[in-house]
């Protein structure tokens, strides 16, 4: 596989063991890259913490960036927290590969995850992104992939209501594709999840990247929205991942209020769906 292949994450806060399990997998993953004759890999750390926090980024990158892993490293920091797809932005503006990741670092991603995706995207040139499939912390299918969400669905995860027979369990059932996956082979789907998330970059870099006016929760949707209008945007069974994100319910005052807001702003855009 000769695609050139890039990368970008994005700190605010990571804790340090978790930030050191992501990037132990990334080395991986990358490797097994370059051991598949990819061409040039880049991996783009954006740090939105304070200084304090950025030098404690630099240090869990410092073994990377020396050559531990195949890749070239860059450290981008010293902005400050200017939201999560903002900070995307700028390794998405730094970037001439073939295909481009976004990930969170709180993710895992199997060896092979990243090479899969890749090829995926070379073979298959009608297709713009590819997620994963996404497993918890306990190893439980995440349902990352989602229907375009209406208010209802929404209410009802955050509310943790389980999917069942009953009218609002089929709702949310709908729209976790609990119809549908997972699946044993690639299927498409709405959207995808901006925890883990390949990208042809050409189309990537057409539709202009992230929306940076959503500063946490639904710069992905509003992305994979965009995306769709290009190509297809799939799951791929065949690239794994394990999640340690947490869920709606969990949100704090603040978070609740950015979730609000960037949600009032998807729905003005894209249309309000009640129910």
């Amino acid at each position: 596989m000769s695609a050139s292949v890039s990368l970008g994450f994005v700190t605010w806060r990571t804790p340090p063991a978790v930030l050191a399990r992501f990037l132990d997998s990334l080395a991986q993953a990358v490797n097994r890259l370059v051991e598949n004759g990819t061409g040039q890999v880049a991996v783009y750390a954006v740090s939105n913490d304070d200084a304090q926090g950025a030098a404690g980024v630099a240090a869990a990158l410092a073994p990377h960036r020396g050559g531990a892993s195949q890749a070239g490293w860059e450290f981008i920091h010293g902005h400050g927290n200017i939201g999560y797809g903002a900070a995307q932005n700028l390794a998405i503006q730094r970037t001439q590969a073939d295909c481009h990741f976004i990930s969170n670092p709180d993710v895992v991603m199997a060896p092979d995850a990243l090479l899969q995706a890749a090829k995926f995207l070379q073979a298959h040139p009608k297709t713009v992104a590819v997620g994963p499939q996404g497993y918890d912390a306990n190893g439980q299918y995440a349902r990352l992939a989602k229907r375009t969400p209406t208010v209802l669905a929404l209410l009802l995860r955050a509310l943790s209501v389980p999917a069942s027979p009953g009218f609002f369990g089929r709702r949310l059932g709908a729209y976790v594709y609990s119809d549908k996956l997972p699946a044993a082979c690639s299927q498409p789907v709405d959207l995808l999840s901006g925890c883990f998330l390949a990208c042809r970059t050409a189309v990537l870099k057409e539709v202009g990247g992230f929306d940076p006016r959503y500063f946490l929760y639904f710069e992905d949707f509003d992305l994979c929205r965009r995306l769709a209008a290009r190509g297809e945007i799939r799951e791929l069974p065949t690239v794994r991942i394990r999640h340690y994100g947490g869920r709606t319910a969990r949100r704090g005052l603040k978070r609740g209020l950015l979730f609000t807001l960037s949600g009032l702003r998807f729905f003005s855009r894209y249309g309000w769906r009640l129910l």
